[in-house]
Parts: structure tokens; C-alpha cells; sequence
């Protein structure tokens, strides 16, 4: 159970610059295809037939961060139970906090744009959290290891 922690833990951040890669390469893609003269209006957004390079990546960022890594995070934390990890619980529920927060500064975020900036510091504190969520494990076995009599 303790090596299934320590990779959901190292996923849930690698899904984080995944997140951060997507939603970078949609950003490029637009402003790309607006250089190339398109109009970015309510309009074209709502046409399924606009369409550009880098599309994607709102679509991967949208999918990812509203269920991939919330269900990720869930499975932590329940993981978490059984993995007798040092402090692990406590690190998996602070790190599905952060995430539930995180998907609501999405979705308010488009009401309120300043929100991005949480969203954007969040996201980082996400990354931190889930790497020592995983490293925690590999320093537990390795004081378990040298505090065991020879």
C-alpha cells in the first residue's frame, strides 16, 4: 500500500504540469490564431465549428482538472488509510483540500477573473504537497530501515 501511495502522490503532481502544460499550449493556440486574424468573441466560442491549435489543451485541462485529479485525490486519501504512512493521511486530505478549492477557483474563476492567481499559486502548492506526500514515503521506509536492530 505504501508504494500505491507514493505514486498516486507522484502522479497527482505530475498532473499537475500536465495541467500547466495544456493549459500553456491552448493560451499559445489562441493567441496564434488570433495573430492570424480570427476573432476571439461569444460568439466564436460558442460555434463548435471554431477551432485551433491548441484546442486541446482547454479540453485536457478541463477534463483533468475536474475529474482526473479530484478522483486521484480521493483515491489518495483512502489509500492513505491502509498505507500506514507517517502523516500520510493527514497529507492526502490537506492535498484533496487543495484540490477541491482548486476546481472551485476554476469554475469562479471565470466570474472573477482575479481568482486566477490563486488558482495559478494553488496549483503550485498542489505540486509541492503531492511531491512530499511521495517522498514521505521513502523517508519513512529508510528510518524504518535504520532504526531496526541489526
Amino acid at each position: 500500500m505504501k508504494s500505491a501511495y507514493r505514486y498516486l502522490a507522484y502522479i497527482l503532481a505530475i498532473e499537475v504540469v500536465i495541467q500547466a502544460a495544456a493549459i500553456a499550449f491552448a493560451i499559445f493556440g489562441l493567441g496564434k490564431w488570433i495573430d492570424d486574424g480570427n476573432t476571439l468573441d461569444k460568439a466564436a466560442i460558442e460555434d463548435e465549428s471554431t477551432s485551433f491549435t491548441g484546442l486541446a489543451g482547454f479540453i485536457v485541462h478541463g477534463i483533468n482538472g475536474q475529474m482526473v485529479i479530484p478522483l486521484l485525490a480521493i483515491i489518495l486519501l483512502i489509500v492513505s488509510f491502509f498505507a500506514k504512512v507517517p502523516d500520510g493521511t493527514k497529507w492526502a486530505a490537506v492535498i484533496l483540500v487543495a484540490v477541491i478549492a482548486q476546481v472551485l477557483l476554476g469554475i469562479f474563476g471565470h466570474e472573477l477573473p482575479a481568482l486566477g492567481i490563486l488558482h495559478g499559486v494553488n496549483a503550485l502548492f498542489i505540486l509541492a504537497a503531492a511531491s512530499m506526500a511521495g517522498q514521505r514515503v521513502g523517508s519513512a521506509s529508510s528510518a524504518r530501515v535504520a532504526t531496526e536492530p541489526v
